[in-house]
């Protein structure tokens, strides 16, 4: 019966803290793992230009159809850095 209610908790805990995340980060980490690249790679990369470029700065150039190519360059970048670490 513990070990129910420990696993309970654990799964609780683990929706929520998902549920933090935006929609954006969400799609973006579930983008870049489809495309074979490890889930805290992904996260680190969505860190490292959410920061640059502010969540509405990051979600706009990551929606649109003509992404400008400093974003592109930061973006290879920024792969490259988190990739390393």
């Amino acid at each position: 019966m513990m070990k129910i209610q420990i696993s309970l908790v654990l799964i609780s805990v683990a929706l929520m803290a998902s549920g933090c995340a935006s929609k954006t980060e969400r799609q973006f980490i579930s983008g870049c793992k489809t495309g074979g690249i490890d889930g805290n790679t992904c996260s680190c990369i969505y860190d490292k230009l959410e920061n640059k470029y502010g969540e509405d700065g990051l979600k706009e150039n990551l929606y649109t159809l003509q992404q400008t190519e400093s974003f592109q360059m930061d973006m290879v970048n920024v792969s490259y850095q988190c990739m390393k670490e």
